[in-house]
């Protein structure tokens, strides 16, 4: 993941039936800087799930913990140290969420094809969010491509780098007013408005 900056990320379970989201852990500020994004990625995958969202049928084995969304944090529904989504948040440049994909763990045979139904439309609408936010390539005056530079994205206070040696960058977060580019160790280098890096903007 160092040298292939993944932005999205998902692993799949079973067993129960939600999004769930970071953090896992459990701390005084439970809440990523990043909640509004990871609400919305959840958001997808489970609105477009075709029962995911019925949480009017319960739980699968207890009572609905997602407030009639089919999504949860993570810590407020097992909170556990260590979990991949988190790491994945505070190390990496990668957006995780835990998918729960339905109720039974070892589906027979037999139900297969009806599990691929309720899921696939709910897979493709997760992976098409990677092409949300800014991307693009962050290049210096001459033109040339800087490996792990900074990028601040205004009112999140979460940071996150290009790749080394590939430097493309694709920042799954929502419209913010402004984003600030620097080479590595910088303090500060340029500003760049939304949906651009470098100054060169992209639809």
């Amino acid at each position: 993941m160092d040298k292939n900056p993944f932005v999205l990320g998902a692993n799949l379970q079973g067993g129960e039936k939600l999004v769930s989201y970071p953090f896992d852990t459990a701390r005084p500020l439970q809440e990523t800087p990043d909640h509004a994004i990871f609400r919305w990625l959840a958001i997808s995958y489970a609105s477009a799930h075709l029962t995911m969202s019925e949480t009017f049928r319960g739980g699968c084995h207890t009572q609905d913990m997602t407030n009639a969304m089919g999504i949860v944090q993570g810590a407020k529904w097992h909170p556990r140290a260590g979990s991949m989504n988190d790491f994945s948040y505070l190390h990496t440049n990668c957006l995780e969420l835990s998918i729960y994909l339905g109720c039974d763990k070892f589906p027979h045979e037999s139900e297969l094809q009806q599990e691929w139904e309720n899921n696939k439309e709910s897979l493709l609408t997760f992976m098409e969010q990677v092409h949300r936010g800014i991307k693009g390539l962050v290049t210096d005056q001459q033109g040339e491509p800087i490996a792990n530079a900074t990028i601040v994205v205004g009112g999140i206070n979460h940071n996150i780098r290009t790749g080394r040696p590939a430097v493309g960058i694709t920042a799954s977060r929502p419209a913010a007013s402004s984003t600030t580019l620097g080479p590595p160790n910088a303090t500060s280098c340029c500003r760049a408005p939304t949906g651009s890096a470098s100054g060169r903007s992209w639809p």
